[in-house]
């Protein structure tokens, strides 16, 4: 009864919001639309009516905007779903937001880095006003990265970012500093769990562990066969979460030496016959992220009274946005709508035909 009253108001927000999200039906028709007004005419009459409103989408930096705008909706559903949550689910939320903040981070490091204008850079930058107190714009026109490390020293970004500077000073890269970054949210994310209730703890680390298996798997593969990283430096940037908390499993795939013993390794994990005999990297991208949304969608389709409904409903979002974008990419691009709807991420789109 607790958690009916604790979640009362919480539940039916999100889920009023969840009903917003893309249909089936949408998805046939944006699919199916080849130009960037006719795309945009429809979003108009959906839930990204707001964001769209009032400006010119035939400027030359359209599809820039445009991504910046819809992140921009995400950002708004963070802070519509923690303002009715309770105190403690409200600030697990809040920590979660924090995935869209390291992406303007990433932006000011990769502008100070590359010597952009701050006028040019500022457009790069996600609208996430509410969930951070950090000042982007003032961050731009810093002149290096050391300086923004610095400034950032007082924050909780600075000791994630401190540990990635000597690196970065001796090869020039920012991988290390982004990658830190990106393992402080998860670290942070994964000690939220203790502020949370029982029942949502569980429910949140069994979310969270999901999305560590994924983002590992997908980390080992590119780190790999993209940038020819050795075993003993794939090992330093796998999250200590999920199936793999132990040291051993993190070795055992971080060590994989090809595609074909990286899935030998997953093969008793839950998610192992669904990898069986892929032939790519992208295959076996592919293959994971149905297996997660079939875990959102489990999740989501439990009684409202729990956290796994807006944790989930927020991260349906945000592929949502993912497969807006890819939309967008695919018009510009001239992608028959048969070659791109493979390319989409959504929970019910095998209900959607072209």
């Amino acid at each position: 009864m607790l958690r009916v009253f604790r979640y009362a108001y919480g539940g039916a927000k999100v889920m009023a919001l969840k009903s917003r999200l893309l249909t089936p039906e949408d998805y046939h028709f944006l699919l199916l639309v080849r130009t960037l007004d006719d795309f945009l005419g429809y979003l108009t009459a959906t839930a990204y009516a707001p964001a769209l409103a009032g400006w010119d989408w035939h400027r030359p930096d359209a599809e820039a905007e445009f991504g910046r705008r819809v992140y921009g909706e995400l950002a708004q559903a963070f802070q519509k779903v923690g303002r009715g949550l309770p105190s403690r689910e409200r600030s697990f939320i809040a920590v979660l937001a924090q995935r869209l903040v390291v992406e303007n981070l990433k932006v000011v490091l990769r502008a100070l880095h590359q010597g952009l204008p701050p006028a040019q850079a500022v457009r790069l930058l996600l609208p996430v006003s509410g969930l951070t107190p950090l000042n982007f714009p003032e961050l731009l026109n810093l002149e290096t990265v050391p300086a923004l490390v610095d400034r950032l020293a007082p924050t909780p970004w600075g000791p994630p970012l401190a540990r990635g500077l000597a690196r970065y000073r001796r090869e020039a890269s920012l991988f290390p500093l982004e990658m830190s970054l990106d393992l402080y949210v998860f670290s942070a994310l994964w000690q939220g769990l203790a502020e949370l209730a029982g029942p949502d703890r569980r429910i949140a680390a069994g979310l969270l562990g999901g999305l560590a298996d994924l983002t590992n798997i997908i980390w080992v593969g590119r780190f790999r066969e993209i940038y020819g990283f050795p075993g003993e430096e794939i090992y330093q940037y796998l999250i200590a979460a999920g199936s793999f908390r132990s040291m051993a499993r993190r070795r055992a795939l971080a060590f994989a030496a090809n595609l074909e013993k990286m899935v030998a390794a997953l093969a008793d994990l839950p998610y192992g016959p669904w990898l069986a005999g892929a032939a790519s990297l992208a295959e076996v991208e592919a293959r994971l992220m149905r297996h997660w949304l079939q875990k959102l969608a489990r999740v989501s389709a439990q009684p409202p009274f729990q956290i796994g409904l807006p944790i989930t409903f927020l991260f349906l979002k945000e592929l949502e946005i993912r497969n807006l974008l890819t939309l967008v990419t695919g018009i510009l691009l001239k992608v028959p709508p048969e070659r791109l709807a493979p390319l989409l991420q959504e929970r019910s789109l095998e209900g959607a035909h072209v």
